[in-house]
């Protein structure tokens, strides 16, 4: 784990701070991404937070950067695991990881036929509606020893995916919701341009299983 944790990190050091450096497009398996996560997370605090999973398995394959998304997931995982180590009144903390298919969403101005949803979601103290306001702002955090970095990262990441990042946190309750397109090698969507002036969305919930 820590040997190939190393190399992408290196990788994605590369790509990100590369000139004009562009996503480096692949098709890519959203689970084996998130199974990545919970070794990389499970190596660095054990077993201290139960880390569930509730995937769709009819869930086709994503064109992504997968260190790229790796380093989202990752980001906002470790930001609950965090949250939930530093609540001392906190019981069974758990991190669930969920996975959905939305038909017919728009991100932006653009619809999409299918788009993957995969939602991050714990069971800590929640986060405050004050700092919700401004929480993907880059330096903002709700931690002591945060650096507000990982958030603005994982969104970051997002929107050159052409992708959304959703927040919606109640004490005992915090969902990050993470909306990628789904395409194929044959949409016309498919490519290795940059996203941008991502705004507005038409949200649904997820279908549960």
């Amino acid at each position: 784990v820590i040997i190939g944790e190393s190399d992408r990190l290196r990788n994605l050091v590369d790509k990100m701070l590369g000139p004009r450096k562009l996503p480096d497009i692949k098709e890519t398996n959203v689970h084996q991404l998130l199974e990545r996560v919970r070794s990389i997370v499970t190596a660095e605090s054990g077993d201290a937070v139960a880390l569930k999973r509730d995937y769709d398995p009819s869930l086709p394959e994503l064109w992504a950067d997968g260190d790229q998304l790796i380093q989202a997931f990752l980001n906002i995982v470790r930001n609950a695991r965090q949250s939930l180590s530093e609540n001392t009144d906190q019981q069974n903390p758990q991190i669930t990881l969920r996975t959905r298919a939305l038909r017919q969403f728009t991100i932006g101005n653009k619809r999409h036929r299918l788009t993957c949803v995969v939602e991050i979601e714990d069971n800590g103290p929640g986060i405050s509606e004050e700092l919700q306001e401004t929480l993907f702002f880059p330096m903002v955090s709700g931690r002591a020893n945060g650096t507000g970095l990982g958030l603005s990262i994982a969104q970051s990441i997002l929107h050159q995916h052409q992708g959304l990042i959703e927040c919606n946190s109640e004490p005992g309750k915090t969902t990050f919701r993470l909306l990628l397109p789904l395409k194929n090698s044959n949409d016309n969507e498919v490519n290795n341009t940059v996203s941008s002036n991502i705004a507005s969305t038409t949200t649904a919930p997820p279908q549960e299983h």
